[in-house]
């Protein structure tokens, strides 16, 4: 179910995206001249596909012969679906151990038994987060950031200028600090708790993942890049790139509550959906 906010939650949302950066500046040891305007919100553009780097190793795609296709209309008016995502589990990128849950995630893609995605199931995102198609929204402040996405408001809290915990707990979203650097918010991430993956195919990470984003707008502020960088020695046997595009987009998010699917995540098999014989009143 979505609804809009309210005109009272639309106004204040304003208000607090109107946060100059300039503003912010002046309260921190920045030079206001270092710091992204990164007003939103932003229109994810990648159709939950990393992009390619223009150099690096290439990124898991499709294992060859299952090519993915979004849902559309073919040219005889048909509607047609290639929804499931199979990833390539011989991707030289990966380690024995990756490739090993890569394969499971993709036979059973073959199988039409689509990977875990989070969202799906209500979970926080982990760091498919780079992936979601909604609005997402920067609430830039003096010592922290707080990214809001649209899907079932999840928030992530950057904060700004300090070290990493000796020893983070791990959780969904991870422990995130930040820097302005050169005009570019660089985010790094470490702390994930290994229960998602990083995209549709299902492309496997641990608790050593290492996460770093680098957010850099565009000079005329409608378009803005974020280069990823994804460092896990057990699953990956190098660090590798990918990119992440936004547009700006020209509506606040709405309220956008999440309805629980009634496929079982682990084993993909459809439970009933309750039904009543008649009226209750």
């Amino acid at each position: 179910m979505i609804t809009r906010v309210s005109a009272a939650a639309a106004t204040a949302a304003l208000l607090l995206l109107s946060l100059s950066p300039l503003a912010i500046a002046a309260d921190s040891e920045d030079s206001s001249a270092t710091i992204p305007n990164l007003l939103g919100p932003w229109q994810n553009m990648n159709r939950f596909r990393l992009g390619q780097p223009p150099d690096g190793p290439k990124l898991i795609g499709d294992l060859p012969g299952h090519k993915h296709v979004d849902r559309g209309v073919d040219k005889n008016g048909q509607d047609f679906s290639g929804n499931y995502w199979v990833g390539d589990y011989t991707n030289p990128l990966l380690t024995p151990a990756g490739a090993a849950v890569l394969k499971k995630n993709a036979e059973g893609a073959i199988k039409q038994h689509d990977p875990f995605w989070p969202p799906t199931f209500c979970y926080p995102f982990g760091p498919t987060f780079l992936l979601q198609p909604q609005p997402v929204i920067f609430l830039q402040q003096p010592g922290k950031i707080t990214i809001i996405y649209e899907r079932d408001d999840q928030v992530r809290h950057v904060y700004l200028n300090v070290p990493h915990s000796k020893d983070p707990k791990p959780s969904w979203y991870g422990e995130s600090v930040g820097r302005y650097e050169n005009g570019t918010l660089v985010v790094d991430t470490i702390g994930f708790n290994a229960k998602a993956f990083l995209d549709r195919y299902g492309t496997p990470y641990s608790e050593q993942l290492h996460l770093i984003e680098r957010y850099q707008v565009s000079p005329d502020g409608k378009n803005m890049q974020v280069n990823v960088t994804y460092d896990d020695p057990k699953m990956y046997k190098q660090s590798w790139n990918a990119v992440i595009r936004y547009r700006k987009g020209k509506a606040l998010p709405a309220e956008d509550a999440c309805a629980e699917s009634a496929e079982d995540p682990v084993t993909g098999k459809l439970n009933p959906i309750p039904v009543a014989a008649k009226s209750d009143f």
